[in-house]
């Protein structure tokens, strides 16, 4: 029931993350097939420019609504016009009375510069 509004029209990449070893034996992470997932929404939070004398870089945030079976995690990866943006924190499941109300939702941190 879930993703039949107009306003969910996004279809995102949600890539899976695991901690692992690389071939010298360091912590990484290693990333699992992207995986797409239809009726979802990206919308813009807030962003902030940080100066400093070693380097400028930029943090945006951005609200990610999805479907809620999705299984979404703390270290996934969500991947969408050509962007890919970190989940920032715990991702959660919204619930309502309406099976068309209920989703996953969670904060997406974009870093460049």
């Amino acid at each position: 029931m879930f993703g039949q509004s107009v306003l969910l029209d996004q279809t995102v990449q949600h890539i899976g993350r695991h901690l692992s070893q690389d071939e010298r034996g360091n912590d990484t992470w290693i990333e699992d097939e992207p995986v797409p997932v239809a009726n979802c929404s990206v919308q813009p939070l807030d962003s902030a420019e940080y100066l400093t004398a070693a380097a400028d870089h930029i943090v945006s945030r951005w609200q990610f609504f999805g479907p809620p079976g999705m299984g979404l995690k703390a270290t996934d990866l969500i991947a969408v016009d050509g962007e890919k943006y970190e989940v920032d924190g715990k991702p959660g499941i919204a619930r309502s009375v309406s099976p068309l109300l209920t989703h996953t939702t969670a904060v997406l941190k974009e870093f460049t510069g």
